[in-house]
């Protein structure tokens, strides 16, 4: 009786092993939207491979009929010779893309969705969307969930860190959000450029150095990387993290915005300007959003 309950139990793990997304449909799906030149290359290194249900494709979705579903659940974290999320507070389950140069101008649109009734692990760091330059290895910036919402995070790696609120999370759990961001990735201060636009709204529209002279590449990935873990556990008295879910859908990069979208449209993103920021002043024990959390700047703070 115990062989053959422990040849049973052995089929259903190799059953569940085998049923994970692999590479090759969430490759697919994102390129059955158009992905343009944002090529996924791989699922990232330091993914669990322990992890339930990491990366997979789902029927939810608000462009074509397929998104992508990261899922991250108490645990599962990963190491590699050099680095270990396990023994560094941290946790992710990402795509990773392959290394580019910079100083090119890039449009980069993606879709964005957190459920209503999604866990925050705030004021641990969320990053949804980040890049990164190589030799030496440092982000550049961010998309961050925290108590302000999604923020967009002009990374201290590289630059004076800040946090600019892009959508407070009344309106940003629950609904599709849509990112467009174009960046030249230039070192120069006379040449470098920042731009968001939040569903057609221009959030963050910055001029100056918008990358280092050193690392002469840079990375893209995106999907859920939980860092700085230990706060979250300390502020709410936990050992667990909770599972944490988002969906990507119509991931796309471009060297225009014109062949990014339509022209039309184009033209209403490129005609409007920003006075004044939101920023989000991120306290690293805070339990929750104070009053006083969210200031308003002019543009000019964003340096």
């Amino acid at each position: 009786m115990k062989k053959i309950f422990l040849l049973i139990l052995g089929l259903l793990l190799c059953t569940n092993s085998f049923a994970k997304t692999k590479f090759s449909e969430v490759k697919k799906a994102l390129k059955e939207d158009g992905y343009g030149k944002a090529i996924p290359e791989k699922f990232h290194h330091l993914n669990s491979p322990k992890a339930i249900n990491p990366v997979s494709v789902s029927d939810f979705s608000i462009i074509g009929d397929k998104s992508i579903r990261f899922e991250s659940n108490d645990g599962e974290c990963w190491k590699e010779p050099k680095w270990n999320d396990c023994t560094n507070d941290r946790e992710r389950t990402e795509l990773y893309y392959k290394k580019k140069p910079w100083k090119k101008e890039r449009w980069y649109r993606f879709y964005i969705h957190l459920p209503e009734d999604y866990n925050s692990i705030a004021p641990a760091k969320m990053s949804l969307i980040q890049w990164k330059r190589h030799k030496p290895s440092k982000v550049l910036v961010m998309f961050q969930h925290m108590h302000g919402g999604l923020t967009f995070n002009r990374n201290g790696d590289s630059f004076k860190d800040s946090y600019v609120v892009l959508k407070r999370n009344e309106e940003l759990l629950g609904n599709w959000t849509e990112i467009i961001f174009s960046t030249n990735w230039h070192p120069d201060p006379e040449k470098g450029f920042m731009k968001v636009w939040i569903d057609g709204k221009l959030k963050v529209d910055f001029k100056g150095v918008s990358n280092t002279k050193k690392g002469k590449e840079l990375s893209l990935r995106y999907g859920l990387y939980s860092s700085s873990m230990s706060r979250y556990k300390r502020v709410f008295e936990t050992e667990t993290m909770p599972q944490r879910v988002i969906f990507f859908d119509g991931v796309k990069e471009e060297k225009s915005c014109e062949k990014l979208i339509d022209e039309t449209n184009c033209q209403s993103l490129k005609s409007q300007t920003i006075n004044e920021y939101e920023f989000f002043m991120y306290g690293k024990y805070d339990k929750k959003l104070y009053p006083n959390s969210i200031m308003k700047f002019s543009s000019n703070f964003l340096k």
